[in-house]
């Protein structure tokens, strides 16, 4: 044991403390406080046809440049809701998105198909795997 300023302390409770300032330190962002997004319009193209969808996070922003990009997460997969939103020329708009690598058959399509079947439209989500990342707009 070692004493140290008038404490004794032993080696495991150093090795205890030592653990415990790494992972305080492990969990702080060295870069800062990130600063908050007003999310993203993006715009994707199917076809001929293209689609926008509001993004509300940043996570969100950057699946939607890695898909940009050529990442392998490029197929959006939104739920559909009823109602313009962002997607202006469309009855409907996507919620909750995610970018997926693959995804089922059932919510493939264009967002003609979406705008003839409405929210029951592939089992009310829309996953056009030929989508591809025209624009990102962030706000």
């Amino acid at each position: 044991m070692k004493l140290t300023q008038g404490v004794r302390v032993g080696r495991p409770t150093r090795i205890a403390l030592g653990f415990a300032l790494l992972v305080t330190l492990a969990a702080c962002d060295s870069d800062g406080p990130s600063s908050p997004t007003d999310g993203g319009l993006v715009t994707f193209q199917v076809g001929t046809e293209q689609f926008r969808v509001e993004l509300q996070t940043q996570d969100q922003l950057d699946a939607a440049r890695r898909a940009q990009q050529g990442g392998p997460a490029r197929i959006p997969n939104g739920r559909i809701v009823a109602g313009t939103g962002a997607n202006a020329g469309w009855t409907w708009h996507l919620e909750d998105v995610t970018f997926a690598e693959v995804a089922i058959e059932l919510c493939d399509g264009r967002p003609s198909d979406v705008e003839r079947q409405g929210a029951q439209f592939g089992g009310g989500r829309f996953c056009p795997w030929s989508a591809s990342v025209v624009s990102i707009v962030e706000r």
